[in-house]
């Protein structure tokens, strides 16, 4: 593991200038980036026609989704079609034959995906901080600390998550539609369709031992200082709890599923 963590640094810096070699794609994932902005629009018209919910104010459902907007890109979810197109073509072969293990490969890849989109997709954010009335964050720094971790929190289980599904692969060749499938339900009990303060009361009860709001919710409700000492320290309790468990799982299906691997194509 050791020599693993320091290879990472080389992986990673080579994996951002890839992604920064293709500059149409970086332009589009911007674009794409700011799709939660979306949700923002239709939440900000259900206020306007109907008035803000219970607790819940216009600057609230701002700050909500300019932070979901950066929750949004740390999903590691690109790994499953990496995983999934390498197994159709063969490419995990030559995968296999290199010194580090191929969870690391995908992992730096993304990582230099994420540096070099999250460049560009950061200033602007904190541009809009700055510039729009009511997008504020109460930020200490204690909330500082733990909203970082928070969010090395997310993406380490959102990582681990996605890379645990792209092991259908080995028995399935539809691994990209069961995540979705997956991910759209769990959509519900991440945040990303509502804040999860406005969802019934069951729906939270549920969502709060799930790796969904792990990824997103939680981070942002931290964020916002929606969430007290308690709350705060059960977020994280969960969180590693589903680290850990998709790590363990994640070794255990790997040890099977590499066992069945055939490379059918080159």
């Amino acid at each position: 593991m050791r020599d693993v963590l320091a290879a990472y640094p080389a992986l990673v810096r080579s994996a951002t200038l890839v992604a920064a070699t293709y500059r149409g794609r970086v332009a589009l994932s911007v674009l794409t980036g700011f799709f939660p902005l979306l949700t923002m629009a239709v939440w900000l018209t259900v206020v306007a026609e109907g008035g803000p919910p219970a607790g819940w104010t216009t600057g609230d459902f701002l700050s909500y989704y300019g932070a979901a907007t950066l929750l949004w890109n740390l999903s590691g979810d690109r790994v499953v079609w990496q995983w999934d197109a390498d197994m159709r073509s063969g490419d995990l072969s030559v995968r296999l034959l290199r010194p580090v293990h191929p969870f690391h490969q995908y992992a730096t890849s993304d990582l230099g995906h994420r540096v070099v989109f999250l460049t560009v997709l950061v200033p602007a954010l904190a541009i809009a901080a700055l510039l729009v009335p009511g997008l504020d964050y109460p930020i200490g720094p204690v909330r500082l600390a733990a909203v970082a971790v928070a969010l090395v929190l997310a993406y380490a289980v959102g990582l681990l998550m996605a890379s645990t599904f792209a092991l259908i692969g080995f028995w399935s060749t539809q691994t990209s539609s069961v995540w979705l499938l997956w991910w759209g339900l769990g959509s519900f009990t991440s945040g990303w369709v509502a804040p999860l303060a406005l969802m019934p009361d069951w729906l939270r009860t549920v969502a709060v031992v799930l790796p969904f709001r792990t990824a997103m919710g939680f981070p942002i409700e931290l964020l916002m200082g929606r969430l007290d000492a308690r709350q705060t320290a059960y977020g994280f309790i969960v969180g590693l709890g589903w680290l850990a468990a998709f790590a363990l799982l994640y070794r255990i299906v790997w040890r099977r599923g590499v066992r069945r691997y055939q490379a059918v194509a080159g």
